[in-house]
């Protein structure tokens, strides 16, 4: 059994039909499956605004499946499974949530408690410089997109690809001929990029380069600025 994904496009009472929209991979997966002639049984499962969304739950998947592919880690990282419950478990350590009571599942999971333990994934594979399968700023809700550029600046990833080596980008002008050395750099917006992606921003312009990576920037604090030692004088 192979869980796919879809959203509901229409809905026919009368003659029972459904219509979803998947995804290319996952149409060429159910392809396979009806390949060989025979009927095919597909299980629904409705969810709710504030239910775990299908983007949600294949992201969280694929990051649980990087990290335990990516062997980091303890006797926890023996199989895809221990690794989920490990992850499973610290959340629910972290949130004061009772054993059990977490879960992905669109039956039983909240889009809330999905997006946060999606963030703790994240924060674990920028620490320990996991290579994922997946990019980020393609699967992250609009709102939790900071939270990945800021993680990013302080583990020095780029925040698109997730490559190292990388450096801060600054997105505001400091000003001519202001050596960036001594002036302060509070406040001022940056992310992090990649040799690639930092030439990118430069033959797009910055506000082109943002709004095609739904970036906003984040504003170097004292965190920021001590891990990339910038002067904030």
């Amino acid at each position: 059994m192979t869980e796919l994904f879809g959203q509901v496009n229409k809905l026919d009472p009368n003659k029972g039909l459904v219509t979803l929209q998947m995804s290319t991979d996952d149409i060429h997966t159910l392809e396979k499956y009806h390949a060989n002639g025979q009927p095919q049984v597909v299980s629904l499962i409705a969810s709710d605004e504030n239910g775990v969304s299908a983007q949600q739950r294949k992201f969280a998947f694929a990051l649980l499946h990087d990290i335990w592919w990516s062997q980091v880690g303890g006797y926890w990282i023996e199989t895809p499974e221990t690794v989920k419950q490990h992850f499973y478990a610290m959340y629910e350590y972290y949130n004061s949530l009772d054993f059990g009571e977490f879960s992905l599942s669109a039956a039983k999971g909240t889009k809330t408690d999905t997006n946060q333990f999606i963030n703790m994934l994240l924060d674990y594979a920028a620490l320990h410089d996991i290579s994922l399968s997946v990019k980020p700023l393609n699967e992250l809700e609009p709102q939790e997109i900071a939270h990945w550029e800021y993680q990013c600046l302080m583990n020095k990833c780029c925040v698109i690809c997730g490559k190292r080596p990388s450096d801060l980008h600054h997105l505001d002008t400091i000003g001519q001929g202001v050596d960036r050395r001594k002036t302060n750099h509070l406040k001022h917006r940056a992310v992090q990029l990649c040799r690639e992606h930092h030439q990118e921003a430069h033959s797009l312009g910055i506000e082109t380069f943002l709004q095609k990576h739904h970036l906003t920037g984040i504003k170097i604090d004292e965190r920021i600025a001590e891990v990339h030692r910038l002067n904030t004088r």
